[in-house]
This record gives structure tokens, C-alpha cells and sequence, in this order.
């Protein structure tokens, strides 16, 4: 791509990023200290402060809050460091990699609606041991989701975020030489686990350390799973902020402003304490860690933490198995382990509905992943370009900065101040909106998806094609672009999944006039409906796991179907002129 065309694109680009960022932050700070227009109120002042502080309420959901969004990615990173060290470099983990692609390409809601399918006191796990094992002939008085303590909360936050910290660490193997240290390791006597606790672990860790504090931002914040699976009385902070927010009487905002400043402080001491808390457990371990013994007691804990993990990865595989199994029932009276009748009339009731909700989905989806991977384009390009020739620029690095801060942001907060300035624009339940905000949450994923395979990308082979025919745009496209093919359609992929699964983002900008599977799935799960709820999850499931399924399977046969294509389209040419 011809610089002279993205250098100003590029500065738009960030522009546009910049803006929504700040506009979304001072449209929630100015409320969390009394000033708000539309309510009259324009006197700063800490009242809204004094409110929050005095609710009981807020100090119930912050403990819950942090209980569940340190304790989620605690186990995740324990079960997804225990299954690398058991399984890396062995044949039968090739098959664990293969099934994470598919969860990570389920969204949040199906999982959770999945999973409360599952362990709810009426669902399929209790029903496969009763009455036989169990005696119950009736669903048992037990509190196993929605729990108090948010242990089902937890349990699915682990499942959805597990397999992601997998899925990058497997793609940092190749920086830290993982094959060499194992073979030089295994060769001088340390035992498989030793190795990774005191050699590879340590060297792993800096490289996902973002996406470590990723996931905790997300923990500490997501309001999906928490309306589905977590305990409501109280709920969690981010679905506390949103139930203010939501109040009628709309002096409420200001102290639900004060609410996300606060979950925004509090995202911020959680990742520094993380941070101590890792300079901490090294310190204390480097003496065990350089002891030279080949094996150790600790080691223990990642054997743990594989069986708990696939015992994680094997929950969500059943729980996702639950959601067809709903959607055809007929009859399924408790405790039988599988309905008794069957029905495609489930669907069909529900088809117009679907139809809507589909639409409206994958057209949100298809174009904010296009605009996603467009402007990563556009952006890798002019930064591959500075690199190349040695120019000294902000633009890149200042991008590359910007591009985490939607992710890390809590949405609850961050997402309310931006509908003010919608409210503002005459643009609240516009379908242009709902694109904007998705591509926020997109763009990043998509980028740093692409970021890798683009810069490494060989340029001589772009130079060559060039110099042969001098024609930059089209030798862009049919060289550069074309070798890029799976990284792109991995690429586009994930951004797919990532629009999917977006709830708050679509629920404020769309405000009710569009509703997605997701929207209606989160909000029709306490309905008890399960027949209608597992046909919304099964589509919320099934479109994304199809793309990623297409994206593995089409670059590898673009080229021959390309050249099919082409000898018949000559042939019928030359058919026709004779």
C-alpha cells in the first residue's frame, strides 16, 4: 500500500480513537462529582461520593467483585501454565489445541447459559445421577448457581478465560526457546514439571503479562455472565452500576458515576497488587528455583491443575452440548437424562424472532470486523514503513498504546458516558452507533491478531512483484494480502466473535431498537424458558464457531479454487468468441 495514501488516514484513525476515549471518561467523571445539565445540577461537589459511600449495598457487590475477579484469573493461569507444562511438545495435545479455537469462539452469554443448563439443581448433571445414585425424584433445594459466594460466577469466568491465556502462550513458545530448554533440561534429569516451574514459567510470564491484566480487567468487570450466572442478591459491582444507571429516577447516575470511577480505581489496585504480589512469590521462590534439585513438592500443584483444568475444558464441552439438547425438546421431565419427546416446533415458534435477532447480528458483525481489519491495515502498514526506514514517529506507538484502553476500561462506565454524547448527536438507537461501538472493542483484538504475521512479513516478495509490473495497489492485493490469507482469516475471525459476543455495547447504543442473540439471550435467561433461550445460545455459538471453522478451511484451498475459476472462466470466454 502506497504510503502517500495512508499517511492521512492514519491520523484520522487515531483521531476517531482518541476521541471516543475521551469523550466516554469526562462523560463519566463530571457526573461522579454532581455535574450534570440534564438534571439542572451544575455545582461540582462530592455528594455523589457521600451516597456511595454510605450504600451497603456497594461494599456487598465490591467484595464480591473482588472475590470473583482475582480468584477467576488466579485459576486460570494456574490450569492453563499446568496443561502447557503437561502437554507441550506431546502428539495428543494437538487435540486440546484443535478444541480451543471453538470455545474461544463461543461468546460469554452462551457459555454461561450453557453452564447454568448444566448445574443448575435442576439440570442435566443432577439428572444423569438421579434418581439412581441420588434419589431425588424432584429437583433438590440447592443454591448451585446464582450462588451467593459466586462460585458458579467463578467457575465460568475460568472456562471462558482459561483457554484464552492457552491459545497466547502457545503463540510465545518460539520467543523462549521452550523445545531447546525442555531437551536440555530432560537431558540433565529435571522432571517435566521442574523444568517449567523453574525455567520456562519464569521466563513466560513477563510475555503474557497484558494479557493477564486483560483478563482481570475483564473479570472484575464483565456484566453478561454476572446477569446470567452470578448471584444477584447482591450482584456483582458492574451489574450493580448498571441497575443504577438504568434507575428511573436519574439523579441515580450520579452516584453510579461515582460507582465506575471507583471500579475504574479499583481495576488499577488490583493490577498493581498483582504486580507486587508476582515481584513478592519471585523473590521468595528464587532460592528454590536455582536449589538445583530435579524435582520438588511443588510440583504437585501442577498436576493439580491439569486435572482441574481438563476437568474445566470438559464442563464447557457438556454445557455447550445442553444448548441443542433444550432447543428440540419437547418433554424432559426431571429426572429423566434425556427428553422424552422431541420437536423442531421450539425452533419454528421461534424462527421469526431468530430471524430478526440474526440479521441484526451478523450485519453488526460482519461490517465493524471489515472496518476492524481494514484500518489494522492501514495502521500495520505505515508502521511497517517507519520501521523500515528508520523514521522516528509517535503515531505507531501511540496507537499501539491507545488500542488496549477500551479493553482494559470497565464498560460500565466507560460505555455511559459515551451514551450522553449519542444522547447529544441524536445518534442513541442508531444502527451506525452500535457498528462504532463494536469496532471499539474489534479493532483491538483484530490488531493485535494481525500485528505479528504483518510485520514479519517478507517484503521482497511485494519489491519483486513491483519491479516485474509497477502497479503498488494491485500488487498489494494479489501478493502481499494473498500471502497474508490466514492471518487475516484468523484475524477476522476472532473480531467476528469479539461483535458476537458484545452485550453492553449493543444494549446502550441500540437502546431496545436492535436487539441481538446476545441481547435477547442474556435477557430471556431468568425468563425459565430453556427451549427459547437454548435455540438464542445454540445461534450465538454457531455462527462464530462457522467462521472459524471457514477461516481454517478456506486459505489453504483459495488458491486452487481461484485457479478453477479461472481456467473456466477463460474456456467460456473462448467458447463465446468462437
Amino acid at each position: 500500500m502506497p504510503l502517500k495514501h495512508a499517511k492521512w488516514i492514519t491520523g484520522i484513525i487515531r483521531l476517531l480513537l482518541v476521541f471516543p476515549i475521551a469523550i466516554g471518561l469526562i462523560g463519566t467523571l463530571l457526573p461522579a462529582f454532581a455535574y450534570f445539565p440534564p438534571l439542572g445540577e451544575y455545582d461540582l461537589s462530592f455528594s455523589p461520593w457521600r451516597d456511595l459511600f454510605t450504600q451497603g449495598e456497594f461494599y456487598a457487590s465490591l467484595k464480591l467483585t473482588l472475590i470473583t475477579g482475582i480468584a477467576a484469573p488466579l485459576l486460570a493461569l494456574w490450569f492453563a501454565l499446568s496443561l502447557l507444562a503437561w502437554g507441550y511438545q506431546r502428539p495428543f495435545f494437538r487435540k486440546i489445541e484443535a478444541l480451543l479455537s471453538p470455545i474461544l469462539a463461543i461468546p460469554h452469554a452462551a457459555i454461561a447459559i450453557g453452564l447454568l443448563f448444566l448445574l443448575s439443581p435442576s439440570g442435566w448433571l443432577i439428572r444423569l445421577f438421579s434418581p439412581w445414585l441420588t434419589g431425588f425424584d424432584r429437583p433438590p433445594n440447592w443454591i448451585t448457581v446464582q450462588d451467593p459466594y459466586g462460585v458458579s460466577l467463578i467457575l465460568a469466568l475460568v472456562i471462558k478465560e482459561m483457554p484464552y491465556l492457552l491459545f497466547v502462550m502457545l503463540a510465545t513458545m518460539k520467543s523462549i526457546k521452550a523445545r531447546e530448554s525442555l531437551q536440555v533440561g530432560q537431558a540433565l534429569g529435571y522432571s517435566r514439571f521442574t523444568l517449567w516451574r523453574k525455567v520456562l514459567i519464569p521466563q513466560l510470564y513477563p510475555i503474557i503479562r497484558l494479557p493477564i491484566f486483560i483478563v482481570i480487567a475483564f473479570s472484575l468487570t464483565v456484566v453478561d455472565l454476572a446477569l446470567v450466572i452470578g448471584p444477584n442478591t447482591p450482584s456483582t459491582l458492574a451489574v450493580t452500576l448498571l441497575r443504577w444507571f438504568n434507575d428511573p429516577d436519574l439523579s441515580m447516575r450520579l452516584m453510579a458515576s461515582a460507582g465506575a470511577i471507583s471500579l475504574m480505581l479499583i481495576i488499577v489496585a488490583v493490577l498493581a497488587g498483582w504486580e507486587v504480589a508476582h515481584l513478592l512469590f519471585s523473590r521468595l521462590t528464587r532460592a528454590e528455583r536455582s536449589n538445583g534439585k530435579r524435582a520438588g513438592l511443588t510440583d504437585f500443584a501442577l498436576r493439580m491443575g491439569v486435572m482441574l483444568g481438563l476437568l474445566a475444558l470438559i464442563n464447557a464441552f457438556v454445557a455447550l452440548l445442553v444448548l441443542p439438547i433444550w432447543s428440540l425438546t419437547r418433554r424432559w421431565r426431571f429426572p429423566d437424562a434425556l427428553p422424552s419427546q422431541w420437536t423442531w416446533d421450539n425452533i419454528e415458534r421461534a424462527t421469526p424472532l431468530l430471524m430478526e435477532l440474526t440479521s441484526n447480528t451478523l450485519i453488526i458483525a460482519l461490517i465493524a470486523t471489515l472496518l476492524a481489519c481494514v484500518i489494522s491495515l492501514v495502521m500495520l502498514e505505515t508502521k511497517r514503513h517507519k520501521m523500515t526506514h528508520s523514521v522516528q514517529s509517535d503515531t505507531p506507538h501511540l496507537f499501539d498504546w491507545l488500542i488496549y484502553v477500551p479493553i482494559l476500561l470497565p464498560q460500565i462506565g466507560f460505555l455511559f458516558g459515551l451514551h450522553v454524547l449519542l444522547i447529544y448527536l441524536n445518534l442513541n438507537g442508531d444502527l451506525r452507533a452500535i457498528i462504532a461501538l463494536h469496532l471499539m472493542y474489534v479493532l483491538p483484538y483484530v490488531y493485535l491478531t494481525l500485528k505479528g504475521p504483518y510485520l514479519a512479513y517478507q517484503e521482497e516478495y511485494l519489491q519483486q512483484a513491483n519491479r516485474l509490473n509497477h502497479r503498488p495497489w494491485r500488487n498489494y492485493l494479489v501478493v502481499k494480502i494473498a500471502m497474508l490469507k490466514p492471518a487475516i482469516f484468523t484475524a477476522f475471525a476472532i473480531g467476528f466473535s469479539v461483535s458476537i459476543a458484545q452485550y453492553l455495547p449493543t444494549l446502550i447504543a441500540g437502546e431496545g431498537r436492535y436487539n441481538t442473540l446476545t441481547t435477547e439471550a442474556v435477557a430471556q435467561a431468568a425468563s425459565g424458558d430453556r427451549k427459547q433461550v437454548g435455540s438464542m445460545a445454540m445461534l450465538q455459538a454457531f455462527f462464530p464457531i462457522m467462521v472459524f471453522w471457514l477461516a481454517q478451511f478456506i486459505p489453504p484451498r483459495w488458491t486452487r479454487w481461484r485457479l478453477v475459476l479461472k481456467t473456466l472462466f477463460s474456456r467460456r470466454k473462448t467458447s463465446c468468441s468462437v
